[in-house]
């Protein structure tokens, strides 16, 4: 529909009454002729962000930048494209809601915008805010910002009802005015079908204003968010039927302000209030959340959450899923000032554990912020477990929407008040609250130890919505007991309709408790464990059935009865109770032992380290100039060639400052090692990393086997263990321990003599034990001087003087490959660790004693660790072409055939030069070509025709593009005479990258970022299947159809996989020496592999063999950000786009003849070769853009609606090639897949080491 062209119309009232909206002439004038800029047609889209010549001022901010969404609505610092049923007025977004709604374009309507500052329209709306608002008599408005929805549909797809409205913003650069407009007659839908079905349909349009801050949020009640919300263009409050007037900039900390006079008091206006709906559920359910039903009462209705979930049916959470809670902490506490401060809460719900952090406190305040324990204990009591089913924990009676005052009174008179503002959840799932606190407490010493005992508190219901607690508390100082008495408040909202019978009082016992302060991190941490308990007359009954309880269990009130239930830590009825023995569990730190103690345990950080047991650290974290982070450790980076810190597994930082990831691996798998993998282990019960075959450690960090030799001790010798097929540390005789270190079992005299600098050792040779220095220090052993290798050069040639993050100074290092104390460096052998190839042996070095070599067998070359077959020269046996002959060549110091005069070819396979195009085009079929490919010329089919070029074919018009978009996965037409194509899949919690297609049946393989998954679908977006998961960043992916395997690049792991298209059979082929790769694509009738690394300091392509084995650089000069990557399986070139220099190239697939097809490529991403063009993906033009292989550009094709964002894969759907390869001739190719152990090992099994039987990827089943 073309754009209406309306005239500059002053108010007047004459029609008022006539009509029920404004008509055209009044909207403010909007369409291409003035300007306008057409949002695309869709759902769920943005704008690009708007820069704004006049700022406009939105709850006392400025800002220089809009953004336009085709929901009905504006938005501040960042586009919120994507409709949700969640998203409701009072959220974390800063939004301007004119119809708040699921709107969508794709088949009706436009959405235009634009800024102005034309004088007549700023005339206009200056007189319009002169005449409703008081004390603005000399305002005069320098820019408008027009925003018009014309004729939209709701999703999915409408464009029977039409809605039209508009959002005018008027500012002066200090100060902003709202005008919302709409139509007479033009809201004629208030909701759409809703995006998660029947259940879960959306809430009526929103009207109104949100600050973003979860506290100040402005709507017009009588109808946001109602069933009459269409009577928003009926009612006014500036006597205009369908004219809404707001003043929404200077309000010194408050909310919208409507019109002064001139107004009518029919608005309704609620600022940010729990809406109630209508009286029933009629009305009322679209309220709820929704994980929960509307229950019909006598006076209204109520919303109560679904089973598997609890809340107060406003806001409902899945049962077991654990919970977190982001803040911030003001105040003033014994006259230092609290500013700013960041409060982390992490809640296991299943245990009613509630972890509470307070980070960057000042040191002088971190005892006395210690004894603040109601702020870590009213998230014991928020997500506490209920032990009865009238028992309800606080979010139960909130749903997380709750204001908390806790006033602490000493006997010597300190008070403090702490305040707590809980706002519940945003859209995005995340709670907020904000904490106050002020007044005076004892003063706690610094280093003081503080323990918090068991304590229970009894809440009681004196008004719907308010609860009380009163309870003496305390807590031990340095072992003495410092008492307070505690009140506390909470206030919330409360159905008023709900007749069902109320608890009225909640007992919350707690266990388990703990307070601790990390000094290095300034960080106070309360660990409150919670259960939740019911008294319904209010009179305890444990007061005298505790006595019937065992002396370590609680007495907990059961209605009017009571139950024992043996405290955490202890097990039995609760008349008798056994203590469990939690070292039995490994729960502490790997450099900690564990004590049991009755009903809990006690974690000890080991000689050297520091920590409370759960973790520990070194006790020095020096790092060159740096100081690491407790949860960090010192590497040398050689890119750099200087020491530095990094965070360690399951934590994320510069290393200098380290945060946690996660609790458990299964909500952020990047916590386990990237040779790990998280599991849920049915013991335990719990997800966990556990080190991957070949790899041991407890999951946080795996080690190679061969490294278990890695850090014997002195004393003790690295032995082989046939039955366990491992090796070990074992102390020489004489001495103890477990062989990384070994002690006397008896100390000669002679050891007590020598220096702190030296170590006793037994000379095995005469049994006799001597003082020798360590590694770096010189002297007779009773006597060690340190020797600096950075002014003395000690080190073997094969050493490097580098920083021992472990020694904590500089030291002679032995480099790769080499192994001693680094004054004396011997290369490592394969006795050690046999990475030999399969075709060699670990033998005798001739070269120095008492070390194994890799030695390739007989008919193969290479280093040992890498053998390939030696090709036999022809003068040994005879297997050249008849045409040719067998010559001596120098390049290869070896016979080679070489084809004879008139013939091409190779020389075991040669052909009349007659075939060779160059000479004779006539071999090229005629819908083909004759071009240049490096050093030879070949057939090459016209565009439109596909084949080897001396036989071409038409290609289908079946033939079509897969393309990822964001959320989206649709199909592009090639040929678009019947249209550009259609959507095939929208998943709106994922972020698809990585596409690609099994020419068998045209179904689609995607992978997705936001979960670390692959999934499967078919062709038309139907039985969606995960078949991949645990990963962190997937990016490329590419099909073996021939062998029905497929690969895949994950940026973030730094690691190439392959698996079977089912996602079983998956193997890990490359891990080291990837920075970022991105796309991979596989050649199946070449047996090869290509992929992309965009390592800003050195991009390169890369070719390995699809088994994993022969890697090398394929690519490596001119390359900047080296992204999309394709094959071309007729000419055997491979092409790829590079974003840094914009261009497009292709190469031979044996590295020569590299060719530029276009440097006009401004940002390609992905890429496909599809007949003989190329397609790729553009960022910057968002567009899938076209090359033909001659270099000749062709238009853009255009792309189907319903996608949102960036142009991620593509790849073309067609039909298979007809190639062969190793697996389709059941032909062997040596693959080491899924570490398969041959059932002959035994027979395998030599000194040093053992081999795994090969295996190829035909045998991936």
């Amino acid at each position: 529909m073309e754009a209406r062209v309306f005239g500059v119309v002053l108010l007047g009232a004459a029609w008022i009454g006539l009509c029920e909206g404004i008509p055209y002439d009044l909207f403010f004038s909007y369409g291409y002729q003035f300007g306008d800029t057409v949002l695309e047609r869709g759902d769920d889209v943005s704008s690009n962000e708007v820069s704004l010549d006049v700022p406009i001022v939105y709850y006392d901010q400025r800002y220089n930048s809009i953004f336009v969404n085709n929901n009905g609505h504006l938005s501040f610092d960042y586009e919120v494209p994507v409709y949700l049923p969640t998203l409701r007025l009072g959220s974390r977004y800063k939004l301007i809601a004119a119809f708040l709604s699921d709107i969508d374009t794709s088949a009706a309507g436009s959405v235009y915008y634009r800024q102005t500052q034309d004088e007549n329209l700023l005339e206009r709306a200056s007189s319009d805010v002169k005449g409703h608002f008081q004390g603005y008599q000399d305002f005069k408005a320098t820019g408008l910002f027009i925003a018009t929805w014309e004729d939209v549909g709701y999703f999915p797809a409408n464009s029977t009802k039409l809605n039209t409205f508009q959002i005018v913003l008027v500012s002066d650069g200090s100060d902003t005015f709202a005008i919302l407009n709409y139509l007479d007659g033009g809201i004629n839908w208030i909701t759409s079908e809703g995006k998660l079905g029947d259940t879960n349909k959306d809430p009526p349009g929103q009207v109104g204003f949100d600050a973003g801050d979860e506290k100040r949020a402005f709507r017009i009640g009588k109808y946001s968010g109602k069933s009459n919300a269409d009577e928003v263009a009926t009612a006014s409050n500036v006597k205009v039927p369908g004219q809404w007037m707001f003043n929404i900039g200077r309000l010194n900390g408050g909310d919208i302000q409507g019109p002064t006079f001139n107004t009518e008091d029919n608005t309704g206006v609620v600022i940010f209030e729990p809406t109630l709906g209508g009286e029933t559920c009629t009305e009322g359910a679209k309220q709820c959340h929704l994980n929960a039903k509307c229950v019909d009462y006598t006076g209204g209705y109520c919303c109560k959450c679904l089973d598997n979930y609890y809340g107060n049916g406003n806001t409902c959470l899945e049962n077991g899923a654990p919970q977190r809670l982001n803040g911030k902490v003001y105040g003033e506490l014994n006259g230092y000032t609290i500013d700013n401060l960041d409060m982390h809460v992490y809640i296991v719900t299943r245990d009613g554990r509630a972890y509470t952090a307070i980070s960057r406190i000042p040191t002088q305040l971190e005892g006395n912020m210690r004894s603040l324990v109601t702020i870590g204990g009213i998230m014991g009591w928020m997500f506490a477990l209920p032990q009865h089913p009238d028992a309800k924990n606080g979010f139960m009676l909130t749903g997380g929407v709750l204001n908390h005052t806790a006033v602490m009174t000493y006997p010597s008179g300190e008070q403090a008040q702490i305040t707590q503002q809980f706002f519940g959840h945003d859209t995005q799932g995340h709670m907020r609250l904000e904490t106050q606190v002020q007044g005076s407490v004892p003063t706690v010493p610094p280093n003081s130890t503080i323990t918090l005992g068991d304590y229970t508190e009894e809440y009681q219901r004196v008004a719907p919505g308010h609860w009380k607690s009163t309870s003496t508390s305390r807590y031990v100082m340095n072992g003495v007991t410092r008492q307070y008495q505690l009140e506390q408040t909470i206030m919330f909202t409360e159905c008023p309709h709900n007749t069902d019978p109320q608890t009225s009082v909640l007992r919350l016992m707690t266990s388990r408790n703990y307070l601790s302060f990390e000094e290095s991190q300034n960080i106070v941490r309360y660990i409150i464990t919670g259960k939740v308990g019911v008294s319904q007359s209010g009179l305890d009954p444990c007061i005298d059935g505790a006595a019937s309880c065992h002396q370590y269990a609680e007495c907990i009130p059961y209605g009017n009865n009571f139950q024992c239930q043996c405290q955490t830590g202890f097990i039995g009825d609760g008349t008798d109770c056994q203590d469990v023995n939690e070292c039995t569990d490994s729960p502490c730190d790997v450099n900690a032992d564990c004590y049991n103690l009755p009903g809990s345990f006690e974690c000890t950080c080991r000689f050297g380290f520091t920590g409370n047991g759960l973790q520990c650290q070194r006790e020095v974290r020096l790092c060159g100039d740096d100081v690491c982070h407790p949860n960090a450790r010192c590497v040398f980076n050689s890119d750099i060639g200087r020491p530095m810190c990094e965070c360690n597994s399951g934590y994320y930082g510069d290393g200098k400052n380290c945060t946690t990831l996660a609790f458990e691996c299964n909500e952020a798998p990047e916590v386990c090692h990237q040779d790990a993998q998280c599991i849920y282990d049915f013991q335990e019960q719990r997800y966990k990393c556990e080190c991957g075959e070949g790899f041991s450690g407890d999951g946080l960090v795996c080690q190679a086997y061969k490294d278990q030799c890695d850090r014997c001790h002195a004393n003790a010798t690295c032995v082989f263990n046939i039955n366990t097929f491992t090796h070990t540390c074992q102390c020489n005789p004489g001495f103890t321990g477990d062989g990384r270190y070994c002690s006397l079992i008896e100390v000669p005299t002679v050891c007590r003599l020598c220096s702190e600098n030296a170590e006793c050792l037994l000379d095995v040779s005469s049994q006799e034990f001597t003082c020798q220095c360590r590694s770096n220090y010189r002297g007779d052993g009773f006597n060690c001087t340190q020797v600096d290798c950075r002014t003395e050069q000690i080190c073997d040639p094969n050493a490097d003087c580098m920083y021992d993050p472990f020694e904590l100074r500089d030291l002679c290092l032995c480099r790769n490959g080499f192994t001693g104390d680094g004054l004396t460096c011997e290369p490592e052998g394969c006795e050690v660790y046999n990475d030999c190839d399969v075709n060699a042996q670990c033998l005798p070095d001739p070269r120095y004693t008492n070390r194994y070599a890799c030695r390739c067998n007989q008919g193969y070359r290479g280093d040992g660790k890498q053998c390939e077959q030696e090709e036999i020269s022809c003068n040994q046996i005879n297997n050249c072409s008849p045409f040719a002959e067998c010559l001596y060549s120098l390049s290869v110091d070896s016979y080679r055939c070489r084809c004879r005069p008139g013939y091409d070819g190779d020389g075991t396979s040669c052909i009349p030069s007659g075939d060779n195009c160059q000479r004779n085009p006539s071999v090229c079929d005629g819908n083909a070509n004759c071009v240049s490919n490096g050093d030879i010329y070949v057939c090459q089919c016209n565009s439109g025709f596909r084949g080897n070029g001396k036989i071409c074919y038409r290609t289908s018009s079946e033939d079509y593009l897969i393309l990822s978009q964001g959320k989206t996965i649709s199909r592009v037409n090639i040929n678009q005479e019947d249209g550009p194509g259609q959507l095939i899949l929208s998943q709106p919690d994922q972020l698809i990258v990585g596409v690609d297609s099994d020419c068998a049946d045209g179904s689609v393989y995607y992978t997705d970022v936001v979960e670390g998954s692959i999934y499967h679908v078919t062709a038309n977006g139907s039985n969606l299947n995960r078949i991949v998961s645990g990963l962190k960043s997937p990016e490329g992916l590419s099909i073996d159809w021939v062998s029905r395997n497929m690969y895949w690049t994950d940026s973030e792991l730094d690691c190439i996989e392959v698996s079977r298209l089912n996602g079983t059979s998956r193997k890990r082929l490359f891990e080291r020496e990837l920075v970022n790769p991105r796309a991979i694509v596989v050649s199946p009738q070449r047996g090869r592999m290509y992929w992309t690394d965009w390592n800003r300091g050195t991009p390169k392509i890369e070719v390995a063999n699809m088994d994993g084995t022969n890697r090398k650089v394929f690519v490596e000069s001119d390359l900047r950000l080296p992204n999309g990557l394709t094959v071309d399986l007729y000419s055997s070139q491979v092409c790829w786009g590079d974003a840094g220099t914009s261009k497009v190239e292709c190469i031979r697939e044996d590295g020569v003849g590299r060719v530029l097809l276009t440097d006009s490529a401004p940002y390609p991403f992905g890429l496909s070769y599809h007949g003989n063009n190329i397609f790729w993906t553009d960022w910057s033009q968002k567009a899938v853009m076209e090359v033909s292989r001659g270099g000749s550009p062709r238009a853009s094709l255009e792309i189907p609606v319903g996608g949102n964002g960036r142009l991620y894969g593509l790849t073309s759907v067609t039909e298979c090639p007809r190639i062969n390869n190793a697996c389709s001739r059941k032909r062997v190719m040596r693959y080491q897949s899924l570490e398969r152990e041959s059932k002959e090992k035994e027979e395998m099994v030599t000194k040093y080491s053992r081999q795994k039987q090969r295996w190829t990827t035909c045998d991936m089943t």
